[in-house]
């Protein structure tokens, strides 16, 4: 036995229509929420402008360090084949500068043997040197960076 006791099919009916009935307000309701997201739809890619993302830039560390310069072999950067030891046994390959500082620094002289504080970021190594003419790469240990600013401690 079913719980509900029906009769007839008029009874069927009337409560169908009386269930659609009081529904009906939410069914057009659904129907309209569906046309408008269908409205925003894009039929093929040529139509559709890319919605803005939101990014969370990560802030690179800026490190200091007090550094000698130094003659490498097959080194390339910056200044070339001058690169900068911090007393580990890595070198730093001054790969880039920092947009806002670059025309001061390239106006300093730099070469080997100066003692210099250094301010820094981590570096991806990019095509910029493709071109450079170099017996190989360094053979040592090394990590690219761009240089933020810098000072001259001695000559």
């Amino acid at each position: 036995m079913s719980k509900f006791n029906l009769n007839s099919k008029q009874e069927i009916i009337g409560s169908a229509k009386s269930a659609f009935s009081i529904n009906f307000p939410f069914y057009v309701f659904a129907l309209g929420i569906l046309l408008a997201f269908s409205a925003f739809q894009c039929e093929g890619e040529d139509c559709c402008e890319e919605l803005p993302t939101c990014e969370v830039i990560e802030c690179q560390t800026v490190f200091s360090a007090n550094v000698t310069v130094e003659e490498v072999v097959c080194g390339y950067g910056v200044w070339e084949n001058l690169w900068l030891n911090d007393g580990s046994n890595i070198y730093l390959q001054p790969y880039s500068l920092d947009e806002y500082t670059k025309a001061d620094i390239e106006k300093m002289e730099i070469e080997d043997k100066m003692s210099l504080k250094i301010s820094y970021q981590y570096a991806s190594k990019d095509s910029r040197y493709d071109d450079a003419v170099i017996c190989q790469a360094y053979p040592g240990e090394s990590k690219p960076i761009k240089i933020m600013s810098v000072e001259i401690i001695n000559n």
